[in-house]
């Protein structure tokens, strides 16, 4: 039996040290609780995409979880169904642009793929996922040119609830996993790019691949951000 690293005792000493009356302290544990749900939930989304990569099939993940095999791929197998919407009440405003952004750029596709979401993300310049890009990218402007040639020419019309590929919906799965990783409450463009970067699969972690951009390289660029933004005096980190 697993033994988890966090006992109750150290979760109500936290809740009772940062609230000093009883009901903010009963609605402090009810989020946290909420978050250690979804923690739980990307613990187990973890080690599912492990066993995948090993070469586990869905019948043995679903024995391995308790649930039958169209359980577990109904649970963890992306969709590009319109109706299974990634939920982006933890977007940081310029997070929720890049997403606005590639809609924009998938103006002309029946789908909103990696390759969309990596210049919506391009496009917003100021963020901390963009600044990654322009960092570690072999020469300025090639992830952008790479990214426009990788793009389906083709025109169609876009439908009215236009979905997320898999790969795309994948993505975005991993950049909330990717935040809560690093300890953050919130989802910024660093944790975008980290989770394009996750799906090696994907047109975008391809295209990055081809100008010198890691997963690696990204979240060492990203925590040195972090690090330099908190022990700087009277200033904030730089989510976004």
């Amino acid at each position: 039996m697993v033994i988890a690293p966090v006992q109750l005792t150290d979760l109500i000493v936290t809740v009772a040290q940062e609230h000093a009356d009883a009901l903010g302290r009963l609605t402090a544990a009810v989020e946290l609780s909420g978050q250690l749900d979804e923690l739980g939930d990307h613990l187990i989304g973890h080690f599912v995409d492990e066993a995948r990569r090993s070469g586990a099939s869905w019948t043995e993940i679903g024995e391995s979880i308790g649930v039958t095999k169209q359980a577990a791929q109904k649970r963890f197998v992306p969709k590009e169904s319109p109706d299974l919407k990634p939920s982006f009440d933890r977007y940081t405003d310029r997070a929720r642009r890049v997403v606005v952004l590639a809609r924009h750029h998938a103006r002309f596709s029946e789908r909103i793929g990696t390759e969309h979401l990596l210049l919506g993300l391009m496009d917003e310049s100021g963020g901390v996922g963009a600044k990654a890009i322009a960092k570690l990218e072999g020469a300025e402007g090639t992830t952008r040119l790479a990214t426009l040639n990788a793009l389906d020419r083709t025109s169609r019309e876009r439908p009215p609830n236009q979905p997320f590929t898999a790969h795309c919906k994948k993505a975005l799965e991993l950049t909330v996993r990717e935040a809560l990783r690093l300890g953050h409450t919130f989802v910024g463009t660093e944790h975008l790019l980290l989770g394009l970067l996750s799906v090696e699969e994907c047109t975008a972690a391809e295209v990055m691949a081809t100008t010198g951009i890691t997963k690696a390289a990204a979240e060492s660029y990203v925590v040195a951000e972090f690090t330099k933004a908190i022990t700087a005096p009277r200033q904030a980190p730089p989510g976004g």
